[in-house]
């Protein structure tokens, strides 16, 4: 699909360039002819003048225009007393003669120019008509454009020779480009077939085991309900999991769609990490590990708390999830120069470069077995890194496989409201 379109956004390109050229071409071909025949016809009526001063005679000297380009082509003129007899002529194609005659018969009451065509060259001719010592006269001043023709038609094909050279370069390099510049929505493209696979794929599954469960306690219909707790608590567990799937997909699809409010107020972040201490310390107790906290006291700071709180319960929340029987958690809170850093200590299975590099990837889980038994869907790390990078801040992460990890929330101490206790 996206080598067709990047085929038709190089076609779009191409075509765009060919109009383009043709339009310059066009344009500069337009002006360069209208150069040449203004700078001609002006030429022409200075040599006019000139030719009449001299009282018919040719000039000796030519005429001062600046013209060097005219000059170049020589001119031959004509002129004609009130009979329609020629008085004096310069003449070198015999045949203009003819030509002359048959524009002067006109008796033109004003100055004109002309083309006309002798010996398959092309003139052009000015017919001026003036008066000298009560006598009438025209005087016609030919000049050849044939050479003018040809500069023309060779500056044209010089600019379709360029312009052909350029869309022969030009176009891989659009090619390329388009290539480059689909490149990030081929990438979204591919993540929302990633995300939309991985994410039926989660609620398939809880889904099939509570059809399964219902299954089973059809066929047990005569029981009563205290008999077949089992697979009604199976299937509330399951429908735990899928709400929260569900929460986590749709607090990602605003988060997609920039459409996630972070409402920063000032609060009590200290406070808030005791509470989510507080909050977990049952959870860990449960699976016998010692949850200890390092909370500096007094730090009010302006974010979303609500948003933060999510963020701390997610870390807290994977520490101990993989984090051995026996082991340690420990969330501390540590001002520092420039920072605020929530961290969130554990000693459990680690994570590998490799890991560390995918631990924020939408559905990446670590430990996939152990996720399942624990619901996790690997959605947390991405939310939490989100809501962390909307208060501009960062998760680092430092990690030894089989010793421990520790992840810290990084935050801007700009957000930190001055009057905060030390």
């Amino acid at each position: 699909m996206f080598k067709e379109i990047k085929r038709k956004i190089t076609l779009f390109n191409t075509l765009i360039l060919v109009i383009f050229m043709f339009m310059f071409i066009f344009l500069l071909g337009f002006l360069v002819n209208w150069s040449l025949n203004l700078s001609g016809e002006m030429y022409l009526t200075n040599l006019a003048k000139e030719i009449i001063q001299n009282n018919g005679q040719t000039l000796s000297q030519p005429i001062s225009s600046g013209d060097s380009v005219h000059e170049k082509f020589g001119y031959q003129f004509i002129m004609w007393d009130s009979s329609d007899i020629v008085k004096t002529m310069k003449v070198d194609d015999r045949n203009l003669i003819m030509k002359g005659y048959e524009l002067a018969i006109n008796k033109a009451d004003k100055p004109r120019f002309d083309l006309l065509l002798s010996e398959n060259i092309e003139y052009r001719v000015y017919t001026m008509p003036f008066s000298n010592n009560s006598n009438d006269y025209i005087l016609q001043v030919f000049q050849q454009v044939s050479t003018e023709r040809s500069i023309i038609t060779y500056v044209i094909s010089f600019l379709f020779l360029i312009g052909l050279g350029s869309i022969a370069v030009l176009v891989p390099i659009s090619y390329f480009l388009a290539g480059k510049s689909l490149q990030p929505i081929k990438d979204t493209f591919e993540d929302q077939k990633k995300f939309i696979a991985n994410a039926s794929h989660e609620l398939r599954t809880p889904l099939t085991v509570i059809q399964t469960n219902v299954e089973v306690l059809k066929l047990k219909e005569e029981e009563q309900i205290k008999d077949n707790m089992k697979w009604l608590n199976n299937i509330a567990s399951e429908g735990e999991t899928m709400a929260k799937l569900i929460s986590e997909l749709l607090l990602l699809a605003q988060a997609e769609n920039q459409q996630l409010l972070i409402d920063k107020e000032v609060f009590d972040l200290s406070s808030m990490c005791q509470q989510m201490v507080d909050l977990m310390t049952e959870l860990a107790n449960e699976k016998g590990i010692e949850l200890s906290d390092n909370i500096s006291p007094g730090i009010q700071y302006r974010g979303d708390e609500e948003r933060l709180k999510q963020a701390v319960r997610i870390l807290v929340d994977n520490a101990i999830k993989y984090t051995p029987e026996g082991g340690k958690v420990q969330l501390c809170l540590i001002p520092g120069k420039r920072h605020l850093v929530i961290d969130v200590k554990d000693t459990g299975i680690g994570l590998t470069e490799e890991e560390k590099a995918k631990v924020f990837s939408r559905f990446y889980r670590v430990d996939d077995a152990r996720n399942r038994e624990t619901g996790g869907v690997g959605l947390g790390l991405n939310i939490a890194d989100y809501i962390v990078k909307k208060h501009n801040g960062k998760i680092k992460i430092e990690s030894i496989p089989n010793k421990g990890s520790t992840f810290s929330i990084v935050l801007p101490k700009s957000n930190q409201k001055q009057d905060s206790k030390k």
